[in-house]
């Protein structure tokens, strides 16, 4: 497609020219909607601030009198102020850059005031990496410089002449403002990295779509002008129509693209915040980064839990039905929760009720997925008591068999009224909880859709201050001809885990490891997690110079121990130079490295060639673990 534009200026500078019109119509879709998303945060942030004051310091008292306290008008008064203008603008002209740096200004004076009301307490200048990451919506780097210049000056002169308003404390060193400048300079560099790549992606979108516009008027002129040749015609209503599927194919894609340029950043992020926290001895240091970790991986769960909902919602779920065996799903789940039980102190018991089957017919990643996610929310609304796992066989002779898996803890317990909206998605028994234990409301709201998928559904008993019962049923699939496992006990469950040696021990002492991965910061992460291991580690840029390096070892007689495949890479590909490769009969372990967090993303990447899977952001002692055991690695087990 683009070598006829190419051979035809004329066309080349249409295409050009209407990819620049529709790359320009989106912009200033994202800043109209951004604005008006502003709008209602802005509003809310000022009602909050004025409740938050009058609950914080409702009076000053002078003796025996009092009066309304200076900021409870401060959030009256100077909120409205600070919320008046970028509304007003809003109103009158949304979408221009004035607006835009008008809004940035005001976030950050918001959470200027916000901190002051609090007296400079630390959670509240949280509020400032919120908003940056909110302003970053609007895919124009430039609003985050006025905003950082905002915070950057309020906190110098505050900290100068008045540091308890932003502090928190009646002196500071002038090093404490560029200290938390660094810190939002440091979220503005991710950000500026991600708003640079979506801006790319926005404008080979438009010019996609352009080209797909001209080429549609080309090819229905020359339809129209060869009616006579049937045959020609056919060809053109074939090439349309296989555009069409490519089209609708790409939306389709939409949910795994953003996956991947989401995860791709924060692998790097919560991979070298993990190489900090093996180097950082200084406590408040530690603390920090630890921070830094806790809200970089509930970030990643709550992008994987909203990629699922959306996906549901969407209808493009997917799902098997293969023979899989209970007792396989049930022990992943046990060795998995198990560790989180015991740390709190209690028991994970499991127990089978009567004979079950020795397979049935499923999707093992969903139910297995459906159980850890009511599992591990039975564990973290228990204190004391026990969790327990009990599974039977529901073989009613007049409805189709059934697999129930009952969920029993001795938590906090569910109110009757909060029962019901237990499955809406963002919502939990009540506001409380939410505080107190955390979590996004989406893990019941998603393992409920997936238990319907799977021909099922689940129930909840419930005794406030004496624990819950979840109930999960799933459709066992034809019975006929399985076998059935009577007197199945605790010691059937088997918690398999690949240890490694002690760490005096280098796992991968000299082996050789070729890392092929287009990022230069997860070559950097993931290449130092491999070298700390004792491998020897070689570097491709690309899918192609990965074969070349990996042919050329072979030729040699010394072949790589393993490969490890980033799967989206510029030139060639991951899936297509692990096909590459197999093709010509290399032999060796492939295992595939990916930021897309879907479903069929493993089978994709087995059906290609490799030999396992591992999904960013790494876990470097399980990407340790798995290279071990692909290079015959003495382990103990």
């Amino acid at each position: 497609m683009n070598s006829i534009f190419t051979a035809h200026p004329t066309l080349e500078e249409d295409v050009s020219q209407r990819a620049e019109n529709l790359f320009q119509e989106n912009r200033t879709r994202i800043f109209q909607r951004t604005d008006r998303l502003f709008v209602g945060l802005l509003l809310l942030q000022w009602v909050a601030g004025i409740i938050a004051a009058i609950w914080i310091s409702p009076q000053t008292w002078a003796g025996a009198y009092s009066e309304t306290h200076l900021h409870v008008w401060s959030a009256i008064f100077l909120g409205g102020l600070i919320t008046f203008f970028p509304v007003s603008l809003v109103l009158i002209c949304p979408g221009t850059t004035l607006t835009r740096h008008v809004i940035a200004i005001s976030q950050m004076l918001t959470a200027a005031l916000l901190i002051h009301l609090s007296g400079g307490r630390i959670e509240t200048h949280f509020h400032i990496f919120g908003s940056l990451a909110f302003l970053a919506c609007y895919r124009d780097w430039r609003v985050l410089i006025s905003a950082t210049i905002v915070v950057t000056l309020d906190h110098y002169i505050r900290g100068v002449f008045y540091p308890q308003s932003v502090f928190g404390i009646l002196t500071a060193s002038s090093w404490r403002v560029f200290e938390h400048a660094g810190w939002v300079i440091f979220e503005d560099v991710f950000l500026l990295i991600t708003i640079s790549q979506s801006l790319k992606e926005m404008r080979a979108a438009a010019r996609h779509r352009a080209a797909l516009e001209r080429t549609n008027e080309i090819v229905e002129a020359e339809v129209k002008s060869r009616t006579d040749d049937l045959v020609l015609q056919a060809k053109e209503l074939k090439i349309s129509r296989e555009r069409a599927l490519a089209a609708d194919r790409s939306k389709s894609e939409f949910l795994a693209n953003m996956s991947h340029e989401i995860r791709t950043p924060m692998t790097a992020i919560l991979g070298f915040t993990d190489l900090l926290l093996e180097k950082v001895e200084e406590k408040e240091s530690v603390e920090a980064v630890r921070t830094v970790k806790h809200n970089g991986e509930y970030l990643m769960n709550l992008i994987n839990d909203i990629l699922d909902l959306s996906k549901i919602e969407a209808g493009k779920i997917e799902k098997e039905e293969i023979d899989c065996s209970v007792l396989e799903v049930v022990s992943d789940v046990v060795s998995l929760m198990r560790v989180r039980a015991a740390a709190k102190g209690f028991p994970l018991d499991v127990r089978f009720d009567g004979p079950i089957p020795e397979k049935i017919q499923s999707d093992p990643t969903r139910l297995r997925q459906i159980l850890i996610n009511i599992v591990g929310n039975a564990i973290k609304f228990t204190e004391t008591g026990s969790v327990q796992i009990v599974t039977r066989l529901l073989n009613n002779t007049e409805e189709e068999p059934k697999l129930q898996f009952e969920i029993i803890d001795s938590g906090i317990g569910i109110p009757e009224h909060s029962i019901e909206k237990l499955f809406s998605a963002f919502t939990q028994a009540d506001n409380s909880t939410t505080r107190q234990f955390g979590g996004t409301g989406l893990g019941l709201t998603i393992s409920k859709r997936l238990v319907e998928l799977l021909g099922g559904d689940i129930s909840i008993e419930s005794n406030v201050g004496k624990g819950s019962t979840f109930s999960v049923t799933v459709s066992t699939g034809p019975l006929k001809n399985v076998q059935l496992m009577h007197n199945v006990t605790v010691a059937c469950i088997k918690t398999v885990d690949v240890k490694l040696p002690d760490d005096t021990v280098l796992p991968l002492d000299q082996r050789r490891v070729l890392l092929v991965e287009d990022g230069p910061d997860n070559q950097r992460l993931i290449g130092f997690v491999l070298k700390k291991a004792g491998a020897e580690v070689t570097l491709a840029d690309n899918g192609q110079i990965g074969c070349e390096l990996a042919t050329a070892a072979k030729s040699k007689g010394h072949p790589f121990d393993v490969i490890l495949m980033d799967m989206q890479m510029p030139i060639l590909d991951g899936y297509a130079a692990t096909q590459r490769l197999r093709e010509t009969g290399y032999t060796q372990p492939i295992i595939a490295l990916t930021a897309h967090a879907m479903a069929s993303d493993r089978q994709k990447c087995i059906d290609a060639g490799c030999n396992d899977y591992a999904t960013k952001p790494i876990d470097q002692k399980k990407l340790i673990k798995l290279v071990a055991s692909y290079i015959d690695v003495p382990t103990e087990v």
